[in-house]
């Protein structure tokens, strides 16, 4: 095995990744020895020479060293067959799949030490997304593994062209193997979907709500419903499964719209539908109209330039959602922003309350569901937030 280039840390900075956290920041690094090109694995050592572990190289970025292994050990072929063998283990353990639910996620980036690498299960088909250099240039013995560890009949590949660039390798949206299709049907604890991989948000599907469009099915018994920012319905769908009295689902996207109305068609829900601004449909309904109301918005805060506007964004969402919040609803509140930390969502749902002239009690934390693997320590990882409120 020839020795891979290493990389020396400063004095001082090796505790956070001897506790596990996989990331290695341009500036805690003292000096390079050899010298690895862009994508390549590069041993890391602390200040004393002692091995941490090695990882994916990529001077480009300001997080040049993502960790996939504490051992002294290839990162090859057999590597990424024992990893993808390890997460499907993992998933296993969590019931995943299951006869009700067959969309799920089996590669959780650095939550599987596969630093770059999503992939999301949907019935015979996997969507894998690429998001570091060092994982593109690996893309064939990792789908290699992939066809090989499951019984797919279609492998995607998503590479967003935001990170591509960043990174320094070509952007992708494809069939990468197997059957050229674009919808793949599912099933979400026991609701039919068909989820689009090359044409819908992320993979095709926000799998990290699974578990709390759940949860928000169990409190729609007999409640007026509002799903805002729905996308392809997940919300409303539990909320119909629930028992709701009656639901209504806000998008902007007209493809949204006509997804949620084939998505109820298809399960035998009733959901009013409706194309809109969130702000401006929230601004003209009636006050008080709504007993359950979920608000899901998309990412405010893409950078940390970005959070006074962000939190200003959130705090007149979250007041006009109170607004048509009858007395004794529940308000299920969402941020998806990596950069709006938990203690600042929950003042910002504050401020919301305050401008709205409610008060709100929160009985309820949520993030990610199970199958979001992460590690210890690694709070950048730790990107949604999702507060279930009661409204006074």
């Amino acid at each position: 095995m020839a020795t891979p280039p290493q990389i020396v840390l400063r004095k001082g900075r090796a505790r956070p990744l001897w506790f596990g956290h996989p990331w290695v920041y341009a500036n805690a690094i003292a000096r390079t020895d050899g010298e690895p090109a862009a994508g390549d694995v590069v041993s890391l050592v602390d200040h004393d020479g002692r091995l941490i572990g090695r990882g994916f190289y990529n001077p480009r970025s300001q997080i040049p060293i993502r960790l996939c292994t504490r051992a002294d050990e290839p990162v090859d072929a057999a590597f990424f067959r024992k990893r993808i063998q390890r997460a499907r283990a993992a998933r296993s353990r969590l019931g995943l799949p299951s006869e009700s639910t067959t969309a799920y996620r089996l590669i959780n980036s650095e939550g599987d030490d596969l630093p770059g690498l999503v992939v999301d299960v949907y019935g015979d088909a996997a969507v894998a997304q690429v998001t570091t250099l060092g994982i593109a240039n690996r893309r064939n013995e990792i789908f290699d593994a992939l066809e090989a560890e499951l019984p797919i009949k279609t492998l995607f590949e998503i590479s967003p062209a935001s990170y591509a660039e960043l990174e320094g390798f070509a952007p992708a949206s494809r069939v990468a193997r197997g059957a050229q299709r674009t919808s793949i049907p599912v099933l979400e604890n026991g609701i039919a979907l068909e989820v689009e991989p090359l044409s819908g948000q992320k993979t095709g599907m926000f799998i990290d709500q699974r578990e709390t469009r759940a949860r928000v099915g169990t409190l729609a018994r007999g409640a007026r419903v509002l799903d805002v920012y729905a996308y392809a319905g997940g919300f409303a769908l539990a909320a119909a499964r629930g028992g709701a009295a009656a639901i209504t689902a806000v998008d902007s996207s007209a493809r949204a719209v006509a997804r949620i109305e084939a998505h109820a068609a298809q399960n035998g829900a009733k959901i009013g539908a409706v194309e809109a601004d969130a702000f401006r449909y929230l601004e003209t309904t009636t006050p008080k109209s709504f007993d359950l109301i979920v608000i899901d918005p998309p990412k405010f805060a893409r950078a940390r330039k970005d959070l006074e506007a962000a939190r200003k964004g959130y705090e007149r969402l979250n007041a006009l959602a109170l607004q048509a919040a009858a007395p004794g609803a529940v308000l299920v509140t969402c941020s998806c922003s990596q950069n709006v930390d938990a203690e600042t969502f929950e003042r910002i749902v504050a401020a919301g309350a305050k401008q709205a002239g409610r008060e709100v009690r929160i009985f309820e934390r949520r993030g990610p569901a199970a199958d979001h693997l992460l590690p210890p320590g690694f709070t950048e990882g730790q990107y949604l937030k999702v507060l279930f409120c009661y409204v006074v």
